[in-house]
């Protein structure tokens, strides 16, 4: 369970206890809280009942709960960063996850305000970002983190090394962050998947 997490780090992170507690509870030398260790479970992917000991239900045994974070990604002028608690989880197949080369542990789900990615990502969707790539692929979309603004936007590297952040809404000019200045901008992960309510 703790190899779908990534760390006892981030395990303790889940739990709200230390990373030297989750040891403790994997080496049998402490009884884990049942609330700790449920939310570790569920962040993995497995089911109550296998923390029970029973068989988990049909279906349940293939899905990895990914944390939707209490943050917002500004497709507009940009958003703070106040926190990064989870507000709850989304299930997403383990088998799609892999099959797209995602690590399970390595992804979190943000919401989206403002229209300037639209019509690709609108007002309101949720984007599945993989935290682990800070590399950039030209025309991918990215979390970026700008001074204490985080927005969501296409890169394009120009010939000067400059970045040029690109709105898909045609309304929105692009921005160019000169070579210069390009360290100051810390990519977050790429989006991979985003989804919306009707």
């Amino acid at each position: 369970m703790l190899e779908r997490i990534g760390s006892l780090v981030r395990a303790g992170e889940i739990a709200g206890v230390s990373d030297e507690q989750v040891a403790r509870w994997r080496d049998g030398k402490a009884k884990p809280n049942f609330g700790g260790i449920a939310a570790i479970a569920m962040s993995a992917g497995m089911s109550l009942d296998w923390l029970t000991g029973n068989e988990p239900a049909v279906g349940t045994a293939d899905l990895t709960m990914i944390e939707r974070l209490d943050v917002e990604a500004s497709a507009g002028n940009g958003a703070l960063v106040d926190n990064e608690q989870a507000l709850d989880f989304v299930a997403f197949q383990t088998r799609w996850l892999r099959r797209k080369g995602i690590n399970p542990a390595a992804v979190r789900l943000l919401n989206i305000r403002g229209d300037s990615m639209e019509p690709t990502i609108r007002d309101g969707d949720i984007a599945l970002v993989n935290t682990s790539i800070d590399d950039i692929i030209d025309n991918a979309i990215y979390v970026l983190v700008v001074g204490n603004r985080l927005l969501i936007k296409r890169i394009h590297i120009l010939m000067s090394g400059a970045l040029r952040l690109i709105s898909d809404n045609a309304i929105y000019p692009h921005e160019d962050v000169p070579a210069s200045e390009a360290e100051f901008v810390r990519v977050s992960g790429r989006v991979v998947w985003f989804g919306r309510s009707i």
